[in-house]
Order: structure tokens, then C-alpha cells, then sequence
């Protein structure tokens, strides 16, 4: 088998299966999106109460953000940048799907899935400077008092100092600022957000177990585990009331901005590895599946035929499969019996019951290659090579000895 045998991107139609958005809490895939934000299809409970959640969240999130700067809670502030964070993700998703399921074409023969990745990117990126920026407004609060003045406006010079802490005049006034306690009224807001997410989640997890539905279910986690940041701000906006300590709401603020910033970080890496096409770990359980499934066409159609190399590389919601096949090295003289036809049937029908076991892999490139053009064969590929040509050796033995009887 001298040629190398491509048979290049082959695109389907079909929209994309579950998949984890690139920022860490998002939760709803392009498919499951149409179906679940469809405003048609209000008379379904799923979608009515996803819905309902997407507007309590909106007009939560509104509240704390005026209610935070109103009643000067930095934690507050953080809390309902941590709501909106959801809130553009899911966004971002419904406006994307358009694109992400569009087939891929001879311009874009790899299809419009990184349109969401580059869109998860930004959102990653303006969430971490969000967090950054509060994070250090709290952090400046807390110790702002403590600083020479000298200190203060090296600081206060710095790009993520946030200009709406009233840190603007330093000296004096910074002092008196940094002090003051947040409104109790604030923790209000955040025992109203709390109410609201503990009530969306009962009333999402009961309308997700009547339906059956997973995706219901983990929305319904979504909502009281976001619950948490909110409980944060509450807790510390009444201690720092009650107890006449300044920097308690500081505390809230600094320690929500760090999970606003850690979701971004994540959100970003995730993104931009995306972007470059970093293929997925082989202990992916999406990755093992479609191996699995590969392995199983190929015992039924040509035992002699293993896989040399399989990268399966997430774009968006879709995913993209290079596969590099080959025949067992300790089997050489099958690799000259192979033809065109044969290896163009073999490629057909692997790429095309992939596809359709899998919706979400829009495009897959099937290559035959030569033993001595196998560079380095991934762990896992060999041990399963070697399996299955034990197993072809044994079977070779059991025949012989078969016709040696008869």
C-alpha cells in the first residue's frame, strides 16, 4: 500500500448533541437551545419554566447591579456581574445557532462552530476583567486604609483599579470611603436573589424529572449552585452592618470576583485551545466512544484493518474526526492486497455510519497510510491494536489446526 489515501471533510446536516459550552456554567447545547428558549413552543413546560428562569435571572441580576451600587456592596456588584456572566453565555448560545448548525461548504469546509468558540472567547475575556477589576476594588477597600498615600496612588494607577469604589480622591477621602459599611438593604436584594434561585430550582428539577429530562435537571442544579455567590453577599453585607466591620462586604466582593475570575480563565483557555484545534484527551468519554464505535465497523468489515491514529478535535458545539488507518505490522502482505475501492468502500462506510451515530461530528477525514509512514502510535491505539491482533492470531491458529484435523 504505497498511496496515502485521503478522503477528505465530509459534511452532514444533522445538528449537534449535547456539548459543554466553553464557559464553565453554561449548559445548553445549540440543540437543546432551539428546543428549550423556542418562544413557539410556550404551551411545553420545559420551555416555559427555562424561559421563566432566563427572565427571573435577567431581572435579579439588573436589581443587584443598581442595588450594589446604590447601597455601595461590592459583593453585590460581583454577584450580579456572576448573574449576567450566565446570562450573556446563554445568549451567546441562542445567537450562534443559526451559524453552528449551518452545513459546511466549499468556502468553510470545516464548518461555523468556531463562530461560538471565538464568541466564548470574548465573553471569557471581558468576564476575567470584570473579575479582575472588582476583585481588586475589594482587595484596594480592605487594605486602603493601611496604604502611605504614596502606595495608594501606585494602586489606584494601576489598569484594573475600578473607578467606581470612590477611590477617585485619595488621601483623607479614600479613608473615609473605604470605610463605610454597605446598606443592609443590600442584603436584602441578595436574600431575594436566593429565594428566587432556590425556587427556580425546585420548579425546574420536578418539570425535568416529569419530562425525563437531563438537561432540565442540570439546569435546575445551575440555579442553586449559583445561589452560593448570593449567599456569599448576603452573608457578608450583614455581618459588616450588624457588626460595624467595614471590610466585611470587601471580603464578599473579593471572594466572589474570584470566581467570576475563575471561571473566566477557565472559559478563555478552553476557548482559545479550541480555536487553535487542540485535539481532545483520549480519556474523553466522547473521544472513547467514537473509538469504540470505529473499532466495531472495522471487526465487521475488515479485521485486518486497525486504527493508526484518530484526533477528534471540538469546533463549538461540533466536533471534527481525522482518522489514519492502517493494517497490523505483523501482517505486511495484506497492506499490498489492498485497492483503491477497497479502501474508498471501507472510508465510505465508516464516515458515513459515524456521522450519523454521532450528530455532532460535522466533518470526518478518513486516510489509509503505510506501516513505515506511522510515526508514533498513542498509547491506547496500541494496547487496542495489539488486543485485536492477538486475537486475529489466535483465531489463525485455532483454523489451522481445524484443517489439520479434517
Amino acid at each position: 500500500m504505497s498511496q496515502i489515501m485521503d478522503h477528505g471533510y465530509h459534511s452532514h446536516s444533522h445538528g449537534s448533541s449535547a456539548h459543554s459550552h466553553s464557559h464553565s456554567h453554561s449548559h445548553i447545547s445549540s440543540q437543546e437551545a432551539v428546543k428549550l428558549y423556542d418562544p413557539k413552543k410556550l404551551a411545553n413546560k420545559g420551555v416555559r419554566i427555562t424561559w421563566i428562569g432566563f427572565c427571573v435571572n435577567f431581572v435579579m441580576a439588573v436589581a443587584k447591579l443598581i442595588g450594589g451600587v446604590v447601597f455601595h456592596s461590592q459583593s453585590l456588584v460581583a454577584d450580579s456581574v456572576h448573574s449576567f456572566s450566565d446570562l450573556i453565555s446563554d445568549v451567546l448560545t441562542l445567537s450562534t445557532v443559526k451559524y453552528t448548525t449551518k452545513k459546511p461548504n466549499e468556502s468553510y469546509p470545516l464548518g461555523y462552530g468556531k463562530v461560538e468558540t471565538f464568541g466564548s472567547l470574548m465573553v471569557s475575556a471581558i468576564l476575567l476583567y470584570a473579575g479582575l477589576e472588582i476583585g481588586f476594588g475589594s482587595l484596594f477597600s480592605i487594605i486602603g486604609p493601611y496604604l502611605s498615600t504614596a502606595t495608594a496612588k501606585v494602586m489606584h494607577a494601576l489598569p484594573f483599579h475600578d473607578h467606581s469604589t470612590g477611590l477617585d480622591d485619595l488621601g483623607s477621602s479614600a479613608v473615609a470611603d473605604s470605610l463605610q459599611t454597605a446598606d443592609i438593604n443590600a442584603a436584602w436584594l441578595a436574600l431575594g436573589s436566593i429565594i428566587a434561585k432556590e425556587w427556580l430550582f425546585r420548579a425546574t428539577k420536578k418539570v425535568g424529572e416529569e419530562m425525563n429530562s437531563k438537561v432540565l435537571i442540570a439546569n435546575a442544579w445551575h440555579h442553586r449552585v449559583d445561589s452560593m455567590t448570593s449567599v456569599v453577599a448576603m452573608v457578608t453585607i450583614s455581618a459588616g452592618y450588624f457588626l460595624n466591620i467595614y471590610w466585611m462586604d470587601s471580603v464578599g466582593g473579593l471572594i466572589v470576583a474570584l470566581l467570576v475570575t475563575r471561571v473566566g480563565i477557565s472559559g478563555f483557555f478552553q476557548s482559545f485551545k479550541e480555536l487553535i484545534d487542540k485535539a481532545m484527551p483520549r480519556d474523553d468519554r466522547r473521544y472513547m466512544d467514537i473509538e469504540d464505535a470505529i473499532n466495531v465497523h472495522l471487526m465487521n468489515m475488515d479485521r485486518n484493518i486497525l486504527i493508526k491514529q484518530l484526533d477528534v478535535m471540538p469546533s463549538g458545539t461540533n466536533m471534527n474526526v481525522v482518522l489514519k488507518l492502517g493494517v497490523s505490522e505483523f501482517n505486511n502482505k495484506y497492506e499490498n492486497q489492498l485497492t483503491l475501492n477497497k479502501m474508498g468502500s471501507i472510508a465510505e462506510v465508516l464516515r458515513g455510519t459515524i456521522i450519523k451515530d454521532f450528530h455532532n461530528v460535522k466533518n470526518m477525514s478518513v486516510q489509509f497510510i503505510s506501516n513505515d509512514e506511522v510515526e508514533e502510535i498513542p498509547e491506547d491505539n496500541r494496547k487496542e491494536n495489539e488486543i485485536r491482533e492477538k486475537s486475529m492470531e489466535l483465531e489463525k491458529e485455532h483454523k489451522g489446526k481445524e484443517t489439520k484435523e479434517d
